[in-house]
């Protein structure tokens, strides 16, 4: 449908605005007696045509024109000019026309408004999001570390263990000897009274280091089941870690498709 638009006001450029963006239509000639008005700086600005007079129209093929002026004597010169050739809109029906244009336009300025701010909340959330999975990705290398700090440890311990094994051992058998040391003494009688002394206070030893071995061997067991506690602790959260980037990743995607449908639209 080719159209003509008569009157480059605030009326006009309303209407030029809107009717350039359909589909189907095309707007050939904007016709206005100041070459200065809005309208016509607009049609210049889009490539579309313009003139002064309404005997340009006679060079186009046109369908509708759409009296925006609102003067009478423009109407019917229209009317009487090009009544029988197409379909003539008068002042009262463009500015039907033109309130339902401004509507039309004051709503997609505000979407326009309202995508710009999704847009730059969205660019906002991704930074965040990032920098979300930025530490979260350091708690993953701080759970792995403490993971393999806890294993080494669980190793040093059971080598400790081994020790202080062999050491009771030791102890057992330091025990043994000085219980067959004393036995020995009673037999010598008077002349073994010295080496009972020595004999009594090897067993003193080999019991106190019996005694210390034991210590030991709880307070490893102990730290081994401390140790068991953190690298369970660990092992939960390393599984967090990897469940709160999953659903970062996730995240961020859904803010991509959200920017990349509001530019779409």
């Amino acid at each position: 449908m080719n159209i003509v638009i008569v009157g480059a006001g605030k009326g006009g450029v309303s209407l030029i605005e809107s009717i350039a963006k359909l589909e189907d239509t095309a707007i050939v000639l904007v016709v206005d007696a100041n070459l200065e008005a809005p309208g016509i700086t607009l049609a210049k600005g889009l490539g579309i045509q313009y003139a002064q007079s309404l005997e340009d129209i006679d060079k186009f093929s046109v369908d509708t024109i759409i009296e925006a002026t609102g003067k009478e004597s423009v109407a019917q010169a229209l009317n009487v000019r090009f009544g029988s050739r197409c379909n003539i809109i008068d002042s009262h029906g463009a500015r039907l026309i033109m309130s339902l244009v401004e509507r039309d336009i004051k709503t997609l300025h505000r979407l326009n408004d309202q995508l710009v701010t999704i847009n730059s909340t969205t660019g906002i959330v991704q930074e965040q999001l990032l920098e979300i999975s930025s530490s979260i990705e350091t708690i993953h290398d701080i759970s792995m570390k403490l993971n393999d700090s806890s294993q080494a440890s669980t190793q040093y311990i059971q080598e400790s263990d081994k020790i202080v094994k062999y050491v009771n051992g030791i102890a057992k058998q330091t025990k043994i000897l000085g219980i067959n040391a004393t036995i020995e003494a009673a037999r010598a009688g008077e002349y073994g009274r010295g080496f009972a002394v020595v004999a009594e206070e090897v067993q003193k030893l080999a019991n106190s280091s019996e005694g210390f071995a034991n210590e030991i061997n709880n307070i490893l067991k102990h730290l081994a089941e401390e140790i068991q506690k953190v690298f369970n602790e660990v092992k939960r959260l390393e599984h967090l870690s990897q469940t709160q980037v999953q659903a970062s990743d996730q995240v961020n995607q859904a803010v991509a498709n959200l920017i990349d449908d509001a530019n779409f639209k």
